[in-house]
């Protein structure tokens, strides 16, 4: 965010009384200068005021750079003038982008103007007109960069494609400040039934998780098509055909997506063999209704993306009501929140197995929560239909939600969750998955643990190894189709993950 003061104030942290006259060479923080030689070599003069040298141009304030050697440097440019960045203009005006054309290095082109009172750089926003400096994308706020000084703490400067002025497949860019790390997320507006829209993915991203949503859960919803940024003839995704006969496309398709009741997800990449590319994606986002003919719900979508190589995996689990349990020899006479936290089953047994089995796979375990849910009894043994009741309780939007119940229906089903779940988005029909304790009866902790960490990376985008009719098999060239694999579908199965799934599953926004 751009400070409004002459210079910031982190700058001046620290500062002594300042004394009279300018001391020469060697000066120190808070004494009088006149120019950069008078203060000691690691300091700056600014204000005739020696000061710590900058890092970031936000640290200087309103109306300068920060240049390589770290000296805050007076932005020169006026109305009108062209600009690459905010920090080439002067006080109280913004670099805000003209419109449709280039520059020689076929970035857009921007001039300084007269900020807007709009809000700062990483506020949310629907339009330009909302931003101050005139530049709304992925939902946010952007100051316009030619390099990372330029851009606030916690943020870098990338290329964004500009879909506003967009006339697929030839999609205009610019240099944009956006977070370093994390994900970002914002909606995507859809207005009918059946919209084809665009998807900036900037230079930065590693993943991108989008989610769909329809009010009837009755109703298909998902993308019945996409096509890549390169000269738009890739087409990643073909959905668009009856439900009950979708199988081939969704397993040859680039992109594995299928649509689904009420809500589905669509993750990229499924492959490295399909590497995810910058610049605007195109699909058509559309509610169906079976025999497979056009819906008359209007879907939203939810778009995040990952921009980090982050490895962290957050973990929150729900307790239902086990007293009584049948299976109650495996934890003793009660299991809830508060015995999980303490428990040598749980935190060694279960949790330590699902920490060895996602470390031996490049993922460490971070946040880890703990919740009981004692008070919806008629979730505790779930039928399989009731599950988005119970996914839509799981509160948290970071990390990956995970229900404990007595037991699933129908019988033999041990754990469930969507495949590719809904990350960076709490609250849905979708977010999280389901274990269900009545297997303890008859496997361990340990095994558990596998079923569940098999599970979890299901949600994170990775696909069975080879599928239960033993023809179709995932889309990752590398992944071997044995049993010793993370993601053979049965509980017998292992727990390697070849380098091509690791890089996959490192590629999620579910991690942080």
């Amino acid at each position: 965010m751009r400070q409004r003061s002459r210079f910031s104030l982190a700058l001046l942290a620290g500062l002594v009384l300042a004394v009279a006259g300018c001391p020469g060479g060697g000066a120190a923080i808070g004494e009088r200068c006149s120019d950069n030689g008078d203060c000691a070599s690691s300091l700056q003069c600014v204000a005739n005021v020696c000061a710590s040298r900058c890092q970031r141009a936000p640290e200087c304030g309103d109306g300068y750079a920060c240049d390589k050697d770290g000296f805050c440097v007076t932005a020169t440019g006026q109305p009108g003038d062209s600009c690459a960045s905010e920090v080439e203009c002067a006080a109280g005006l913004a670099c805000e982008l003209e419109g449709s054309n280039v520059t020689d290095n076929g970035l857009l082109r921007a001039s300084c103007v007269v900020e807007n009172a709009g809000r700062p750089a990483g506020a949310e926003c629907d339009k330009d007109g909302q931003c101050r400096n005139g530049t709304c994308a992925l939902g946010h706020c952007a100051d316009l960069c030619a390099d990372t000084r330029d851009c606030g703490a916690g943020t870098s400067c990338t290329v964004i494609p500009r879909i506003e002025t967009t006339i697929f497949p030839n999609t205009p860019k610019f240099s944009g400040c956006l977070l370093s790390h994390g994900s970002l997320r914002w909606p995507i507006p859809i207005r009918s039934t059946s919209q084809t829209v665009l998807l900036p993915v900037p230079d930065s991203a590693r993943g991108v998780s989008l989610t769909f949503t329809v009010d009837d859960p009755n109703q298909l919803v998902g993308v019945t098509e996409m096509y890549g940024p390169t000269n738009g003839t890739a087409r990643l995704v073909d959905a668009d055909e009856d439900y009950r006969t979708q199988g081939d496309h969704y397993y040859i398709s680039p992109v594995r997506h299928r649509l689904d009741f009420g809500q589905s997800v669509l993750a990229m990449p499924s492959s490295p063999s399909t590497p995810l590319e910058s610049g605007a994606y195109q699909m058509t986002v559309a509610s169906k209704r079976l025999p497979y003919a056009s819906g008359t719900a209007t879907p939203s979508a939810t778009a995040v993306i990952k921009l980090d190589s982050s490895v962290s995996l957050d973990l929150h689990f729900y307790f239902l009501n086990f007293d009584d349990h049948p299976c109650s020899d495996s934890f003793g006479t009660k299991l809830d929140a508060q015995i999980a936290q303490t428990a040598a089953f749980f935190q060694r047994d279960f949790i330590g197995s699902l920490r060895t089995l996602f470390t031996h796979n490049g993922i460490v375990l971070g946040t880890v929560t703990y919740e009981d849910l004692r008070d919806h009894p008629e979730l505790d043994s779930l039928d399989v239909a009731n599950t988005p009741s119970l996914l839509a309780l799981g509160a948290h939007d970071v990390g990956i939600n995970v229900f404990f119940v007595r037991s699933l229906t129908p019988v033999g089903l041990q754990a469930i969750g969507p495949n590719p779940g809904p990350a960076g988005v709490g609250g849905t029909r979708q977010s999280g998955i389901v274990v269900g304790l009545d297997t303890l009866c008859y496997r361990s902790w340990s095994q558990l643990a596998r079923l569940s960490a098999h599970e979890l990376a299901r949600y994170m985008g990775l696909y069975d190894n080879v599928e239960v009719d033993g023809t179709h098999v995932d889309p990752i060239m590398d992944s071997d189709l044995s049993s010793g694999n993370l993601m053979f579908y049965s509980e017998f199965g292992g727990g390697d993950l070849s380098a091509d799934q690791r890089n996959i599953l490192s590629r999620s926004p579910v991690l942080r």
